[in-house]
């Protein structure tokens, strides 16, 4: 059986599709500055959306992006997520792993998989001053909460800018789930 989902950096994000327990792992980043950390509270909303589904969201953190992910594991991450970003005893209701890296030398094989079905959002790079990897290349995740949608199959059907709020992406998770109804 699949699964459907959304996989986001910073969290790196993804957003899985297909039954619990056999979500693939797509990576995620938990940030401490503002920014995008008001991610967070969509996602927990997508996932409560679509919680009768087999639509999953997994975030996996990485710290290249700014050096933004200071936790160094994921109960250190999930506390900070919990009193710092978005704070306030916030807890996501969706999985966060340990630290991976989504780009460069180090890349985790599962991004490496799910860039070469997606183009980047955006040609340019942020300042690579902020960059804490290398090499860059073409189809290396950009920034923080960038998203990546997974089909049932598990196969990347779309990849969201780090600006692309999460509810905005409801209309392709609906698209999906009603194509991978069993």
């Amino acid at each position: 059986m699949g699964w459907l989902g959304l996989a986001f950096a910073a969290l790196t994000c993804g957003v899985f599709l297909g039954s619990p327990g056999r979500a693939a792992k797509v990576p995620s980043r938990s940030c401490f500055r503002p920014g995008f950390t008001w991610h967070y509270s969509q996602l927990n909303a997508l996932k409560t959306t679509y919680n009768h589904t087999e639509f999953e969201v997994l975030g996996f953190p990485c710290n290249l992006f700014g050096k933004q992910e200071p936790g160094g594991n994921g109960e250190e991450i999930l506390n900070g997520i919990r009193h710092v970003r978005p704070g306030k005893g916030f807890l996501p209701n969706f999985p966060v792993f340990n630290k991976i890296d989504v780009n460069g030398a180090n890349e985790h094989p599962l991004y490496t998989f799910l860039k070469q079905y997606c183009p980047p959002t955006r040609d340019e790079f942020v300042d690579q001053a902020k960059l804490f990897y290398t090499p860059l290349k073409n189809r290396d995740i950009r920034w923080n909460f960038e998203k990546i949608l997974v089909d049932r199959s598990g196969m990347p059907v779309m990849r969201y800018d780090p600006s692309t709020k999460p509810e905005d992406i409801a209309r392709d998770i609906e698209y999906l789930v009603s194509q991978s109804a069993p």
